[in-house]
């Protein structure tokens, strides 16, 4: 007998059976079968999802309940490399591409994924421009081409790659097995509305169905707390509050001091930063994860694909750059759904640093003009010529001779970098550049010819030929010394030796770690470098608004729930009764007679439209005990918050009987 369409599990019920089977859920969390719906039905799909959410099965159960394999473009390799020994411990067919495997290794995936031994095949988005790729992606059969971290893509999101940009290019490579083009999925987790407009613009997605779900955390306590003390309110939340913690500092330096400070008192407390070993940041991470330690104080370094569902508190002690990558941070605290408290403390002064990094990390054309210009110089190199080798930049003396700060040398120099006029030598001492002279047959040939009766050294050569990444061949390429020693089972000295051994011959050039910063030019000094100014200056004005917009939240008068809320573009309730302004702690302590006529005054400022920062201007008024009578008038239904991104106020019925007369 033929089984009937009523005995078919419907989509859903297959979607479900698949949760259950492979990961033990019984329900999909709010907006993920929404998602899915559209995703399944062969919908471009653009879902925002909170951290913790749920986003990575918006992909992972379409690889299982449909044919075709799910391409998953990923920015970090850490994340991709947990992802799919999560899937395959599972027992989900997963594979990745990243720079940790050997070209054999490789062309081995793709041929893999070409056969269909994969369910999900997981890469960089820098691999989708490779000529491997480009040469296998018309026979891969891709049903669903998955973006993760999508806010990767706009320069109004926090962590943009410009990598994210050419994804679009690899569209009309792929299609289905029956030639249909391919469902685009792109999953983040914090997106404005702007973020969200410039996603779908730049992948080009096809009339998508557009899904925004979890940006309130009602669980989580949000807190901005004024403090000249930092230190003693930092050990007074630390002791108040029970279980684990994170500290966010502004530098590698003050992370040490915040993990020193609460080791001080009795408090397990470690730093963590990329300046530290991988090694030490891995051993940190499980003491942390295991709850060995307590508390880690880390610049933004740290946090990326963690999950630790029992994190209580979230301390930012330096103002974040953006709102986006302040709840991303601050949203790892109660994925367990407890009670738990996100904290920014603030204190006279903060904003001087995150606005010297938005002002001085985005240098117009004509600073980076100067500054190479005086690279030049200072080597001596004249217009027309390139070194042959790495060339010293004294930062220092590049800041004396073009009266800029060091930051702004420095920008400027990852800038030249970015645009190509040269390339950065890796200051870790486990990094090298390495290029070889000619391309992977020349390695080859030199093993058959030259050390063929040296079995040791000709699996060396063969294994260093496999390991170096493509670009190698053709130019400079970053290695890791550590990786390839691991891969060859050798201690890194004699990993060192035998590159030295290959440099000596000619074989391959090699430009170690030094102690200084080093470049190296990749094409001849020119009188002037070409830039593209209107992107220089949009850069610089997207940072200071975004770190405005940073500012403008700690200093509302607005319940920070719904100020967050209506920056992601959801909507809430006026006040949450669950912040640092719902509980009332900026108001003053009493409201006396005395108090009556400024009240009276803000209410004039509010009738006629006046900015709260110019309210009782002149009269010796602190800003903070303006802000608190403020928050007394809206406590009490004097006044109103009509836009809480712009504290836009206006006056209640009860405020307009109170105008001019007593409150």
């Amino acid at each position: 007998m033929s089984e009937t369409s009523h005995s078919r599990p419907s989509v859903k019920e297959e979607a479900l059976g698949v949760l259950r089977r492979f990961w033990g859920y019984s329900s999909f969390r709010p907006g993920q079968w929404e998602a899915l719906e559209a995703v399944l039905a062969g919908r471009d799909v653009l879902a925002v999802l909170p951290t913790g959410g749920g986003k990575s099965l918006l992909y992972q159960i379409p690889a299982v309940v449909t044919e075709g394999l799910t391409l998953v473009i990923s920015p970090l390799v850490a994340l991709i490399e947990d992802q799919v020994m999560s899937l395959q411990h599972r027992g989900i067919s997963a594979g990745s591409i990243t720079s940790s495997l050997t070209t054999r290794e490789i062309d081995q995936a793709w041929t893999d994924a070409e056969f269909g031994k994969y369910s999900l095949l997981y890469i960089t988005p820098e691999r989708l421009q490779t000529d491997a790729f480009k040469a296998r992606a018309e026979r891969l059969s891709v049903s669903l081409l998955a973006i993760d971290e999508a806010h990767c893509i706009s320069e109004w999101g926090h962590d943009f790659r410009p990598a994210y940009r050419r994804i679009t290019e690899a569209r009309p490579l792929l299609s289905d097995e029956t030639g249909r083009p391919t469902t685009v999925l792109a999953v983040t987790a914090t997106a404005t509305p702007a973020v969200r407009r410039d996603i779908v613009e730049q992948l080009a997605l096809k009339d998508p169905h557009i899904v925004v779900r979890g940006f309130d955390r009602p669980n989580i306590t949000w807190s901005v707390l004024r403090e000249e003390d930092k230190r003693s309110k930092l050990i007074e939340i630390a002791a108040a509050l029970e279980g684990s913690g994170l500290v966010y500092a502004g530098t590698r330096r003050r992370a040490e001091l915040w993990a020193e400070t609460l080791r001080g008192e009795g408090i397990a407390a470690e730093s963590y930063h990329a300046g530290l070993d991988s090694d030490v940041r891995s051993r940190v991470q499980q003491r942390w994860l295991d709850g060995t330690t307590r508390f880690i104080a880390a610049t933004s370094a740290f946090g990326m694909g963690i999950d630790k569902p029992d994190v209580r508190v979230v301390v930012h002690l330096a103002l974040p750059p953006t709102l986006e990558s302040y709840y991303q941070e601050a949203g790892r605290v109660g994925r367990d759904g407890g009670n738990a408290h996100a904290v920014l403390l603030v204190s006279n002064g903060d904003e001087d640093l995150p606005r010297a990094f938005a002002e001085e990390g985005h240098p117009d054309a004509k600073t980076i003009q100067s500054v190479y210009d005086a690279v030049c110089s200072i080597a001596q190199i004249a217009i027309g010529s390139e070194p042959e080798g790495p060339v010293s930049i004294d930062v220092a003396l590049a800041a004396k001779v073009t009266n800029l700060t060091p930051m702004s040398v420095n920008a400027s120099i990852e800038r030249l970098a970015t645009e190509g006029v040269w390339q950065t030598v890796p200051q870790r001492a486990s990094d090298i550049l390495v290029r070889a002279n000619g391309g992977p047959d020349v390695l080859r040939m030199y093993t058959e010819q030259a050390i063929a009766n040296k079995k040791e050294l000709a699996d060396f050569v063969n294994s260093v030929r496999r390991f170096l990444p493509p670009e190698a061949y053709s130019g400079w390429a970053n290695v890791d010394v550590k990786s390839l020693a691991k891969r060859l089972d050798m201690s890194v000295q004699r990993t060192h030796d035998g590159l030295d051994f290959l440099a000596d011959r000619g074989v391959l050039e090699l430009l170690s770690a030094g102690s200084g910063l080093r470049v190296v030019f990749n094409k001849a000094r020119s009188e002037k470098v070409v830039l593209d100014v209107k992107s220089l200056a949009q850069s610089r004005r997207r940072a200071l608004t975004q770190l405005d917009d940073v500012l403008q939240y700690s200093r509302s008068v607005t319940c920070r729930r719904q100020f967050l809320l209506a920056y992601f573009g959801e909507r809430s309730a006026a006040r949450c009764g669950n912040c640092d302004v719902c509980f009332g702690r900026h108001r003053p302590h009493v409201v006396t007679p005395a108090d009556e006529s400024l009240l009276r005054r803000i209410l004039t400022h509010v009738e006629q439209g006046d900015r709260r920062d110019i309210w009782l201007d002149g009269e010796g008024i602190s800003a903070y005990r303006r802000d608190g009578l403020g928050d007394w008038l809206i406590n009490e239904g004097y006044i109103k918050i009509t836009d809480p991104l712009t504290d836009l106020l206006a006056l209640t019925p009860k405020g307009h009987r109170h105008t001019g007369s007593d409150v």
